[in-house]
């Protein structure tokens, strides 16, 4: 049975990482024509003339992808802060940065300065890019195999928890002059993950670097919900010391440990250098998790669940307050279909999930086409396509792609491999979210042609993910590198 422990990192990194992520991504949701008669309200005060339509559209935008390109420094920050201060550090640090972010973006109006809205908001990401990282090595390297995906599937959850509490806000809070108030509430949330923090172990991997072998092994055993002599624990503080040895050849061959010839920006970016074996299966396990990540992104449901409320009015052709409402029912029903994966994927394995989600979502897409094209008396086949693709994608690849690629790299490589590599992730969002909302103001449905074809091509590509389920990563690694026709063992 799970331990108590594990049960708070979990719950604690959810709120700090996933429930932050909801946040942001669909706190401008609802308000959207209220934060925009803002916007513009505010340069005609300082101006005198009032901003053209499609410059708004292009601010607006561009406060929508301030969140993935904070994220990305917010990535690369990761990696340095849980070097130097541990993930419990990493993890204090960075949520507290979320209390002055959510201030700021609710006192833009107080102060008569859209500004702060970005800057609020590039803070407020940029944590979050520290904490999206930091989630997902911490919960690897202290939760058991056996319950590794339930525990990092929970993220899911609570990013669609953290988007419901701003839709359930944005009925009443759409309003142009309570509108602020739709920030405030996330500071509650921020105060409960730093207390949990507070009372947490430091992760083991970080206490073995730092030389506290019997501080590391009682962390995992309060993590693992066994006694610190038990022998299940020695396998698990050997992997380790394994990641902290210096790769050399003596040590090569007497550990048994996953040790290659290069290190990881090496390994990822060179393959003309680092050609070995066993860099090869390192590569292409890495790559394949960024796949699945940047997949998720052309799915569409990300940008689309930022923008429900523009799809469902603006080109659907509902009203204004229908499509309040059904955005704030979808975010309702996307809550408990975020627990799918929860008790699923650890059964019938990642693989599967994968495959077919992708082909829902591919589906999704074509209705949602066909709905916009045809006109308002079509807006039912809109809505029905909108809500298919938010509520699989949240139960399949939306969920997966949140820890499937920490599961295909080697733990030596962990930190750096998450970190730089999210990076491509956080790119194509920019990309999609900046270039989608003045797309669909010109031609509208033909839109969705940006999430259509790629989501055709990734669907095909889903099919070289290998199974992770109640593998260790050796495992993983073996399974790729037969694919692969290539003559590596890697010690189970």
């Amino acid at each position: 049975m799970p331990s108590l422990s594990i049960h708070i990192l979990s719950l604690a990194l959810c709120l700090s990482s996933g429930f932050q992520q909801g946040y942001i991504a669909s706190v401008l949701n609802q308000p959207y024509i209220q934060m925009q008669r803002f916007i513009n309200q505010s340069w005609i005060d300082r101006y005198g003339s009032p901003l053209k339509s499609s410059t708004l559209d292009m601010m607006w935008s561009f406060l929508n992808v301030c969140f993935p390109i904070a994220m990305i420094f917010g990535q690369f920050l990761a990696a340095v802060m849980c070097k130097r201060i541990g993930r419990k550090g990493t993890a204090l640090v960075a949520s507290a940065v979320y209390i002055p972010a959510t201030l700021l973006s609710a006192g833009a109006k107080l102060c008569h300065s859209f500004e702060l809205l970005y800057v609020g908001r590039i803070l407020w990401s940029l944590a979050n890019g520290v904490n999206s990282v930091n989630a997902t090595v911490w919960i690897v390297e202290c939760a058991p195999a056996k319950i590794r995906g339930r525990m990092a599937a929970m993220q899911e959850f609570f990013m669609a928890a953290g988007a419901l509490v701003t839709q359930a806000l944005g009925v009443p809070f759409s309003d142009d002059v309570l509108w602020p108030w739709i920030f405030l509430p996330n500071i509650a949330f921020v105060v409960a993950s730093l207390i949990m923090f507070l009372f947490l172990y430091e992760s083991p991997q970080y206490l073995m670097q730092k030389g506290h072998a019997e501080k590391a092994r009682k962390a995992l055993a309060s993590y693992h919900g066994v006694t610190v002599e038990d022998s299940s624990l020695d396998s698990e503080l050997r992997i380790c010391e394994e990641a902290l040895k210096k790769k050399d050849g003596k040590e090569k061959a007497k550990s048994g440990s996953i040790q290659t010839e290069h290190d990881s920006l090496t390994i990822l970016f060179m393959p003309w250098k680092a050609r070995d074996p066993v860099s090869q299966v390192v590569r292409h396990g890495a790559w394949l998790g960024v796949m699945v990540k940047i997949a998720y992104v052309f799915t569409g449901a990300r940008c689309l669940r930022s923008y429900s409320t523009f799809v469902l009015y603006s080109m659907a052709g509902w009203s204004h307050n229908a499509a309040l409402l059904e955005s704030l029912i979808i975010g309702i029903v996307r809550l408990p279909t975020t627990l799918i994966p929860v008790f699923l994927v650890d059964r019938i394995g990642r693989r599967p999930m994968l495959i077919g989600s992708m082909g829902v979502c591919f589906a999704s897409l074509l209705i949602m086409l066909a709905g916009i094209d045809i006109g308002p008396s079509w807006r039912i086949a809109t809505l029905i396509g909108l809500s298919t693709l938010l509520l699989i994608s949240a139960c399949g690849i939306g969920s997966l792609s949140r820890f499937y690629s920490a599961e295909l790299v080697p733990r030596n490589i962990l930190l750096s491999s998450v970190s730089i590599l999210t990076m491509f992730e956080a790119l194509t969002k920019i990309g999609v979210e900046f270039a989608f909302y003045p797309l669909a103001n010109v031609i509208h449905g033909q839109s969705m042609f940006l999430f259509l074809a790629p989501t055709g091509v990734f669907m095909v590509m889903m099919w070289m993910c290998p199974e992770t389920s109640k593998r260790s990563v050796n495992e993983v690694l073996n399974d790729m590198a037969r694919r692969k026709n290539l003559y590596v063992i890697f010690p189970t």
